[in-house]
């Protein structure tokens, strides 16, 4: 029915518009002495045009300044219309009385039928088009702007998120190692000082080439090994060490699948780590661990950094009873 009813406004509008187009030319040819070759004609319709794109500049800075936003344009032509009433009345007097010829008012009303029609409608409605269309592209590299900043910010508080994690969690291996053997306490400390001195140089950026990573991560998969001696099985199996990847992907993978599935010297958890073209597959049997305190910071992390850096989905999830995330590699051209 609103549809209805907008068609229908449209279409006597459009009727309208004709109709007063048609008495315009028909008051023209009877009452009127337009000539080309009158240079004064030309003048003062140029001057009737520029009043029209004034007065239109004027209304529409107006309304911006009063910060309008909803039917602006409409607003805009409303409001156009007795500036250009004034001016156009001013630059006829003005006319008449160089001639030494005074102007009535129903001279004043025929001369603003006409340069309404003649001019105003054209030249105020283009110019409005232009500033709306302008303005509305303004506003829309505005919100694309926004939009990545809000996402820059975003990205960097993960990065900084990261860092409590990775401590909290290998300070938790450090407390329970320190229970257990404090044999092994020292070279613990001494291969987290190299892992985290690389967590320190590496976190600011978005990606690191694979090779740097799996080395990172090899380090790592030590520190485990440490701390749960064979409860756990970890197969790194890459040959192919090109491209780039994000920094710590494959860490949070493997910290992700150790802590939440159980794992014991009699029956170690088997975790795969393989390479399949262009994505690095992490693979474990599902042996949840019940009561599990779970910060949400792991693949929700990454997750949101691939999708903020390259636009890119990163899979998880349960895939024949086998727990799977499928971290993509990056090519940087």
């Amino acid at each position: 029915m609103k549809k209805t009813i907008s068609v229908l406004l449209v279409l006597l509008l459009l009727f309208l518009f004709n109709s007063f187009q048609i008495l315009n030319y028909y008051l023209t040819r009877i009452s009127g002495d337009i000539e080309f070759n009158n240079i004064e004609t030309h003048i003062i319709s140029f001057f009737v045009s520029l009043s029209s794109l004034i007065s239109t500049l004027i209304s529409w800075k107006w309304l911006s300044k009063m910060r309008v936003k909803r039917l602006k344009f409409i607003y805009a032509f409303l409001l156009t219309l007795p500036l250009f009433v004034l001016f156009t009345s001013v630059i006829y007097i003005l006319a008449r009385a160089s001639y030494g010829l005074s102007a009535s008012l129903e001279m004043l009303w025929f001369n603003l039928m006409f340069t309404l029609s003649f001019a105003h409608f054209y030249v105020s409605g283009l110019t409005i088009a232009y500033l709306f269309f302008n303005e509305t592209n303004i506003l829309e590299k505005e919100l694309i702007k926004a939009k990545h900043e809000m996402e820059s910010m975003q990205l960097q508080m993960l990065k900084k998120n990261m860092e409590p994690h990775f401590l909290f969690n290998n300070l938790s291996i450090l407390s329970s190692l320190a229970r257990k053997d404090l044999n092994q306490v020292d070279g613990f400390i001494e291969e987290l000082a190299d892992v985290y001195r690389y967590f320190l140089v590496h976190n600011a950026f978005d990606t690191v080439p694979l090779k740097d990573e799996l080395t990172f991560l090899r380090k790592y998969i030590s520190l485990t090994n440490r701390r749960f001696d064979t409860a756990y099985s970890i197969l790194l199996d890459i040959d192919n060490e090109e491209g780039f990847i994000i920094p710590f992907a494959l860490q949070i993978c493997l910290e992700n699948a150790i802590k939440h599935n159980e794992g014991s010297p009699t029956n170690p958890l088997s975790i795969e780590i393989k390479r399949d073209g262009d994505i690095i597959r992490i693979t474990n049997p599902i042996r949840f661990v019940e009561n599990t305190f779970n910060t949400g910071l792991g693949l929700s992390n990454i997750t949101k950094r691939h999708q903020f850096l390259f636009d890119r989905k990163l899979f998880f999830g349960v895939v024949n009873d086998n727990f799977v995330v499928e971290v993509p590699i990056i090519k940087i051209q």
